[in-house]
């Protein structure tokens, strides 16, 4: 069953189609989401990363609301969890409460997104740049292995999105500054699920890839200095995607009413 977002950005034509940003797959959000029972020791841990999994894979799309009781039935848990957890995704900004309308995942502005990827310019620049001196040769193998599933991740925007945050979160965590990982984990997420339904994205994976086998490359050689500024153009060159994206409205779909 596919259900109309609650997005407020859509028009109407004369005849009656629907000019919207997003639609959502409700047997897909409940794939989604199922994909991570079992994996959990607690009901809140498991209503946390299943919810942060939907919005960050575009799942549930920036504007959707969020049926607490069908997300419990789903992960068959009673609503509290999925309360609670709904208050610390509220907390990283990827859903905010509003009165009367229950809670709708963020949506963000052109204006946002450009500000959000300047901030991650600068902290990921800065985070490689103390991670390079601490690589171990076997370590970098590990992130070899990522770089090339990542290269192989086709059409699925889940696997790149899943992919591409774990080769950078490997690049930085040997920093060995949480709270700047911590950050850098935040922006990105807030970006990711507008990243995982761009088709601007899909087609502009070749050059990303390009992207990440030069700042491996610098990585591999330990030149912090050109591994932080490829990191801080690579970041800029997947702002200035997406920033086309809000422009050129590529990810719009138009419905028609059916016909009578």
């Amino acid at each position: 069953m596919i259900f109309e977002s609650s997005c407020s950005q859509r028009n109407v034509f004369p005849d009656g189609g629907v000019l919207q940003l997003f639609t959502y797959d409700e047997s897909q959000l409940e794939e989604v989401l199922r994909s991570d029972i079992g994996r959990f020791r607690n009901a809140e841990s498991l209503a946390l990363a299943a919810l942060r999994r939907a919005i960050i894979t575009g799942t549930l799309p920036p504007g959707q609301m969020i049926d607490e009781e069908m997300i419990a039935g789903h992960l068959h848990l009673s609503r509290m969890p999925v309360r609670q957890a709904m208050a610390i995704l509220e907390s990283e900004g990827l859903v905010m409460r509003a009165y009367k309308r229950g809670v709708t995942v963020t949506e963000l502005n052109r204006s946002e997104i450009e500000e959000i990827y300047h901030i991650r310019a600068n902290l990921e620049s800065l985070a490689i740049s103390r991670a390079v001196p601490s690589y171990s040769d076997a370590y970098l193998d590990d992130v070899a292995e990522v770089l090339s599933d990542l290269r192989r991740a086709g059409n699925d925007s889940a696997d790149f999105v899943d992919l591409n945050t774990r080769f950078h979160t490997m690049l930085y965590e040997p920093s060995g500054w949480d709270t700047l990982c911590g950050l850098i984990v935040k922006l990105r997420n807030n970006i990711a699920r507008y990243v995982a339904i761009s088709h601007d994205f899909i087609q502009a994976r070749p050059n990303l890839s390009v992207d990440h086998g030069r700042i491996f490359e610098a990585c591999r050689q330990r030149d912090a200095e050109a591994a932080a500024d490829l990191t801080r153009q690579h970041v800029f060159n997947a702002m200035n995607i997406l920033l086309k994206t809000f422009e050129t409205e590529a990810w719009i779909s138009v419905k028609r009413p059916e016909s009578t």
